[in-house]
């Protein structure tokens, strides 16, 4: 399996018989094999994980679009970009979808939209989209304390999955509270290996996490990415 981290919480995971590229709203990707099945997931309509330009970008061809409900076109923006509606499906929270022999189910995000499952070719993989922990110091504690439940009630119904590559938000602008849905994840989850994300190409974040304690258990499971377009084989 080969894993390109393309910008902020977009990666593209080539496997042997499709690829799957999550989130992608910009920046330079690789070369695909367009011989092999693409599939495009899109986990909310902020413009930091979604663009339009997926469609004019990757076309009909040999691709299949998974959205949130939430990221919505209309009837003469879908015939300006093109779109075949066999070839797009939108999914809600808490649902399932088996598409050429992908199962993908859809978890509640915090923020907007939905986190992705994918079961493809034996392997597990999950996007968390913008389901994390939000912590902002200038919200009242009574938004924080219900942040932090949702986020563990719904994280909870992944306990007893493995995952063999996680894709999980590690952001700075949380400043003190950045290492906290990252490790709450971490230690409650089976997860064999883990990219963070939407770190707003801070990349000395990973170090950071690394160099606090709580990290000590799973700090060789996390993968340190120092720029766009770095390349993993897992």
């Amino acid at each position: 399996m080969k894993v390109t981290f393309i910008y902020h919480s977009a990666f593209l995971v080539e496997l042997e018989r499709c690829s799957l590229l999550f989130d992608w709203h910009g920046g330079d990707l690789p070369k695909i094999d367009r011989t092999k099945p693409l599939y495009v997931f899109a986990s909310h309509h902020h413009g930091d994980h979604y663009s339009p330009e997926i469609f004019s970008r990757f076309g009909m061809d040999n691709v299949w679009y998974i959205l949130a409900t939430c990221i919505r076109l209309s009837a003469k923006r879908k015939a300006d970009l093109g779109i075949q509606e066999d070839h797009v499906f939108r999914m809600p929270a808490r649902s399932s979808l088996a598409l050429d022999g992908l199962h993908i189910k859809t978890y509640r995000s915090t923020d907007a939209g939905v986190a992705f499952l994918v079961e493809a070719e034996g392997k597990t993989l999950f996007h968390a989209g913008d389901l994390q922990w939000w912590h902002w110091e200038e919200e009242p504690k009574a938004w924080n304390t219900a942040m932090e439940n949702d986020f563990k009630t719904e994280c909870a119904k992944l306990q007893g999955i493995p995952i063999d590559v996680a894709f999980l938000v590690l952001d700075p602008r949380q400043e003190d509270a950045f290492w906290w849905g990252f490790d709450w994840w971490m230690r409650h989850l089976e997860i064999k290996t883990v990219f963070p994300m939407h770190s707003w190409e801070e990349f000395s974040i990973v170090k950071r996490l690394k160099a606090l304690p709580c990290s000590i258990p799973y700090r060789d499971k996390v993968h340190e990415i120092y720029f766009n377009g770095q390349m993993f084989m897992i």
